[in-house]
C-alpha cells in the first residue's frame, strides 16, 4: 500500500532524548566510584561490570533498530521505559553486591534500546531537514549529559538511593511525554506480491560498504575517546598531581562548547550538501586525532582545555552527520536497522577502549596511549576518504 507521510513532532522526540540522557546519567558516572568504594570490589571488577554494560547497551541498541522496521515504534519505546522504570524502582530497594551489577547492565541494555529508538525516529521527522534533526539530537543528548553529570556528585552526597529515585522520576516523566506525544502510528511499508508478501529493499553493495566503514570508524574512534573519560583523568591527577576538579571542568568546556558549535553550525547551515557534509566528517575526524597530539605536552590545565576544544570541535563537526548520510543512503524499511547499528557502534568503542587503554599503559605509559589514539583517528579518517572517493558516486540515495 501506498505508505502516506506522517511526521513526528521534533520538539518531543527532542525533549525524549534529552531525558533518556539527563536520566542514565544518573546510573553512569559514579557506578565505578560506587562499586569500588562502598561495594569494596577491585578495580578488575569494576572494570568487568562497566565492560558488561556497554556490551548490553550494545545489543540493546542493534535489537531495538531492526524492530523500529517490523513493529510500530511507539509500542517498543512504550516497553523500554517501562522496563527501565521497573529496573530502576529495584534499584532503589537493592543497590549491594552482586545485585546491583545486574540491575545496572539490565538498565544499560534498556539505555542503548531507547538511544536506538529516538535515532530511528528521528528518520519520520519530516518538518525539518534531516541534517538539522540528527545536529539537534546530537546537541540535546550531550547536552542531558552535561547537565545529569553537574548535578549527580551534588545528589551521591544525599545517599546513591536518591541517584535511583531522581532517575525513576525522569524516565517516568520520559514516559508520560512519549505516551502523550509519540504515540502515533507509521504505515508499515509493504507491497502486495501474490499472497500479501511483504516487500523487503534490498541494500545496493556500496550503500552496504560505506555504512559499514562508518561503523568501524565510529567503534575505532570512541575506543580513542573513552581515553578521556577515564584513564586521562588518571594521568593529571596521579601523573601531574593536578586537582581533580580541573579535569571535572574540562567536561563543563565541552559542553559548552558543543553547544555553542552546534549553534553555530545550525544558524550557518554549513550542512547544505552531501559533499560538504562528507568534509565535516573528515575535518572533524582530522581534529578529533591532532588533540591526541597535543596532549602528552600538555602539563596544565590551559593546554588540556585547549586539547579539549580540538576535541569538542571535532567531535560536534563530524559525529551528528554520520547517521544523516546513513539515512540519506538507507531505504525507509531499513532505516531503524542501521540507525541501531550506529547507535551500537560507541558503545562496543567503550567497551574496548578501558581494557586496550589500560593495556598500552601498561605497556609503555601514557604518551603511546595518546599516540595510539591520534593514530587510530587518522586511520579511520584515511578509510573513510578513500571509501567515499572511491564509491559515493555508486551508491543509491533514497533520503526521507
Amino acid at each position: 500500500m501506498q505508505a502516506r507521510r506522517v511526521g513526528l513532532p521534533l520538539k518531543w522526540l527532542l525533549t525524549v532524548s534529552f531525558i533518556n540522557s539527563f536520566g542514565f546519567d544518573f546510573l553512569w558516572p559514579l557506578a565505578s566510584v560506587y562499586i569500588h568504594e562502598q561495594l569494596g570490589q577491585d578495580m578488575v571488577t569494576v572494570g568487568w561490570v562497566l565492560f558488561v554494560n556497554a556490551l548490553l547497551q550494545m545489543i540493546g541498541a542493534l535489537l531495538a533498530g531492526r524492530l523500529f522496521d517490523k513493529f510500530q515504534p511507539y509500542k517498543l519505546f512504550r516497553a523500554g521505559a517501562l522496563a527501565m522504570m521497573v529496573f530502576l524502582s529495584l534499584l532503589v530497594v537493592w543497590h549491594g553486591w552482586p545485585i546491583f551489577p545486574v540491575l545496572l547492565s539490565a538498565t544499560g541494555f534498556l539505555f542503548g534500546w531507547l538511544t536506538a529508538l529516538i535515532n530511528s525516529y528521528g528518520t519520520r521527522v519530516y518538518s525539518h531537514d534531516g541534517r538539522f534533526v540528527f545536529n539537534m539530537l546530537y546537541f540535546i543528548a550531550n547536552f542531558g549529559m552535561a547537565f545529569g553529570t553537574a548535578l549527580v556528585g551534588f545528589i551521591y552526597g544525599w545517599g546513591v538511593q536518591w541517584l535511583f529515585i531522581s532517575a525513576l522520576i525522569l524516565y517516568t516523566v520520559m514516559l508520560i511525554v512519549a505516551w502523550r506525544f509519540l504515540g502515533m502510528e507509521f504505515p508499515q511499508l509493504e507491497h502486495v506480491e501474490g499472497r500479501n508478501h511483504k516487500f523487503k529493499s534490498i541494500m545496493p553493495a556500496w550503500n552496504l560498504i560505506i555504512i559499514y566503514t562508518l561503523v568501524v570508524a565510529l567503534v575505532v574512534l570512541h575506543t580513542a575517546y573513552v581515553q578521556w573519560q577515564g584513564n586521562l583523568s588518571v594521568y593529571m591527577s596521579s601523573i601531574l598531581r593536578l586537582p581533580l576538579w580541573q579535569y571535572s571542568i574540562l567536561w563543563t568546556i565541552n559542553g559548552v562548547l558543543i553547544g555553542v558549535f552546534q549553534l553555530m553550525i545550525n544558524v550557518l547551515n554549513v550542512s547544505a550538501s552531501r559533499k560538504i557534509m562528507i568534509m565535516q566528517i573528515l575535518v572533524g575526524l582530522g581534529l578529533f586525532g591532532l588533540a591526541f597530539l597535543v596532549l602528552p605536552f600538555a602539563k596544565t590545565f590551559a593546554a588540556f582545555a585547549v586539547a579539549m576544544a580540538i576535541t569538542t570541535l571535532g567531535e560536534t563537526i563530524a559525529f551528528p552527520m554520520v547517521p544523516v548520510l546513513v539515512n540519506e543512503i538507507t531505504p525507509m524499511d531499513l532505516k531503524g536497522r542501521y540507525q541501531g547499528v550506529l547507535s551500537a557502534a560507541p558503545s562496543l568503542g567503550r567497551a574496548i577502549g578501558p581494557v586496550a587503554g589500560g593495556a598500552l599503559i601498561e605497556l609503555d605509559g601514557y604518551k603511546v596511549l595518546f599516540d595510539t589514539a591520534a593514530g587510530m583517528s587518522f586511520v579511520a579518517l584515511i578509510g573513510i576518504a578513500i571509501v567515499m572517493a572511491v564509491g559515493f558516486r555508486k551508491t543509491s540515495k533514497f533520503g526521507q
